[in-house]
């Protein structure tokens, strides 16, 4: 019953929210505050899965914090960053129960993000590479939905 509450309260103070989301120009994204939507994890085309609840995605902001969705469940976290170089931290998630095949691909889409080392903008996308230079996750920056 706790746990509940808990979720209930967690979606209730994130519906609340009043962060801005800065939309993307049709042009190059910047890292920070826009919405990186995933297009590849470990090579493997991402595409919206029956049963999924939001589209995977990331948002970091210059505060160093992250927010997102894994597809099921919502994920947030802090991360170190200078130029081309990111290591993500305190990565949490929520508890959410969805189709199997979502929640496998959410848990791969946390574990990518923490072998994330290294990182490059290339106009609309972001890749993110882990210590031995291998994508392990590819953003497309889009408009919020």
């Amino acid at each position: 019953m706790v746990r509940y509450l808990f979720v209930l309260l967690f979606a209730a103070l994130t519906a609340c929210s009043s962060l801005q989301i800065t939309e993307p120009e049709l042009g190059e994204g910047t890292l920070f505050r826009t919405w990186w939507r995933v297009e590849r994890i470990d090579g493997q085309k991402a595409e919206f899965l029956r049963g999924q609840r939001r589209d995977m995605h990331i948002i970091l902001y210059s505060s160093k914090t992250m927010v997102g969705s894994g597809g099921c469940n919502r994920i947030n976290g802090s991360f170190r960053q200078s130029p081309g170089i990111i290591r993500f931290e305190r990565i949490s998630t929520t508890k959410m129960m969805c189709k199997p095949e979502v929640m496998a691909r959410d848990r791969a889409f946390v574990t990518a993000i923490g072998k994330s080392r290294t990182y490059r903008i290339e106009g609309r996308h972001l890749k993110l590479f882990n210590q031995r230079g291998h994508e392990v996750l590819r953003f497309i920056a889009v408009k919020p939905r």
